[in-house]
């Protein structure tokens, strides 16, 4: 395979800063979807920043042209990936929303039953927990990186906070505690799911009655309707 070096604009063609920009993006996703198949056999401790350049079909210039290390990169795949769960969970909140009307309790549970599955990512790749907690832990031993990761980790928290709220505002709920509260106590039990199954060597499943009991319940516990008096004290 011949490997690319990215190209560099030209002062004279006006249309070379375009190109260039599309270029880069190209080559940014193109990087991004690389490392995620190599992270993936080889995992990110044992990955050379050159076998993500080689499947990607670039030189180690186009990979530091952007971005700065092996762990940069990781963090743009998590973004990345975080985005497109978002993506999915708004297209899919639309849906029930328009299927479900809150008439009494029974309708209430099962919205709140519906919002706690949907915000959970479906566990078609648990592949992605095992790569998500090795770079914790890689993270956790190298103190430069601590502040770095966990302002990423903030942003996306406060990311899926927002599409949180929005989900239960349609079904005219609210949050009983802070929003970023809510997402970590109900992260914590989806990633315990997916830890057992790891641990246990077998594929998580949808019906597993943490997931399909506990959450909601959890959920449950952290709502309120509008129309509700606050409780004592």
């Amino acid at each position: 395979m011949r490997l690319q070096q990215e190209p560099e604009a030209t002062a004279t063609d006006p249309a070379a800063p375009v190109r260039t920009t599309r270029r880069r993006a190209d080559t940014r996703r193109r990087l991004i979807a690389a490392a995620y198949e190599v992270f993936a056999e080889r995992g990110i401790a044992d990955t050379p920043v050159e076998a993500i350049c080689e499947r990607a079909g670039f030189t180690r210039g186009a990979f530091y042209s952007n971005f700065d290390s092996k762990e940069a990169l990781f963090l743009a795949l998590d973004e990345e990936q975080t985005e497109r769960r978002l993506r999915r969970l708004t297209a899919i909140v639309e849906k029930v929303v328009h299927r479900n009307a809150i008439r009494d309790e029974a309708a209430l549970r099962e919205a709140i039953a519906e919002v706690a599955s949907l915000f959970m990512e479906p566990i078609d790749d648990p592949q992605w927990y095992l790569l998500t907690s090795e770079f914790h832990v890689h993270v956790l031993r190298q103190p430069g990186l601590r502040a770095q990761v966990a302002a990423v980790q903030d942003r996306l928290c406060a990311a899926f906070g927002q599409a949180l709220v929005a989900a239960l505002d349609r079904f005219g709920l609210t949050l009983t505690v802070p929003a970023r509260d809510a997402v970590i106590a109900m992260t914590g039990v989806y990633e315990a799911v997916l830890r057992h199954a790891a641990l246990e060597g077998r594929q998580p499943a949808r019906d597993d009655p943490f997931l399909t009991q506990l959450l909601p319940q959890l959920l449950s516990a952290l709502v309120s309707r509008p129309d509700e008096a606050p409780s004592p004290g």
